[in-house]
């Protein structure tokens, strides 16, 4: 058997090596944004995802990998919107607190669903928007948003889309002197609400747009 001289073989340019590892690299390229981002992440900058049927496998990961409890109504994010199962609600309430007074209204919604607020004080009131979701780590565990409980503020305006499902809303505090008014606007995917004012909630009727 007649052996192979090794020591004859010349090695590879590093002009070869240049040329073989770009043409690794293009290749690589190509397979990355024409089938793998639009399959796993459905990002499709090339628009081939979408012209192969390769979007939907990432649609479809999507869908399997939703939390365990989740209502098969619940928000389905497609695109830059996110479709919903019914009607958005509208809600409108005014306050009054007194000073050293406090009153907290939370909306209960799914993960994913959006909502859109406005509410104005007749002067500062301290504040939280926060959340707490329907199935807890532990009892006191709530997710806040947006806080001052320090100067507080007359006015906030904004949209929100839910980060977990459960109640989401806001707590106001008057430490001034003179009773406050605060007038609350809001319209979004919820299906409930609550007041919570005393040692127990008291539930407020939320209605359907017409």
């Amino acid at each position: 058997m007649q052996g192979t001289d090794v020591q004859g073989m010349e090695p590879p340019s590093k002009r070869a090596i240049a040329k073989a590892t770009a043409i690794a690299l293009a290749c690589a390229l190509v397979i990355l944004f024409t089938a793998v981002l639009p399959a796993e992440y459905g990002i499709d900058p090339l628009k081939t995802g979408k012209a192969l049927g390769l979007t939907d496998l990432s649609n479809a990961s999507a869908s399997k990998q939703a939390p365990a409890g989740v209502a098969a109504a619940a928000p389905v994010q497609t695109g830059v919107y996110t479709a919903q199962p019914g009607l958005y609600k509208v809600d409108t309430e005014d306050l009054s607190l007194l000073p050293g007074d406090g009153v907290e209204i939370k909306y209960h919604m799914q993960k994913g669903a959006g909502m859109v607020y406005a509410w104005k004080a007749t002067g500062n009131v301290r504040f939280e928007f926060h959340g707490e979701p329907d199935q807890k780590p532990n009892k006191d565990y709530y997710e806040s948003y947006e806080l001052d409980d320090k100067v507080g503020k007359d006015h906030s305006y904004g949209s929100f889309t839910a980060p977990t499902t459960g109640i989401h809303g806001w707590f106001w505090e008057n430490k001034g002197s003179k009773e406050v008014q605060i007038h609350l606007t809001t319209a979004g995917f919820y299906d409930s609400a609550k007041m919570f004012a005393g040692d127990a909630p008291e539930d407020l009727p939320v209605e359907a747009v017409k």
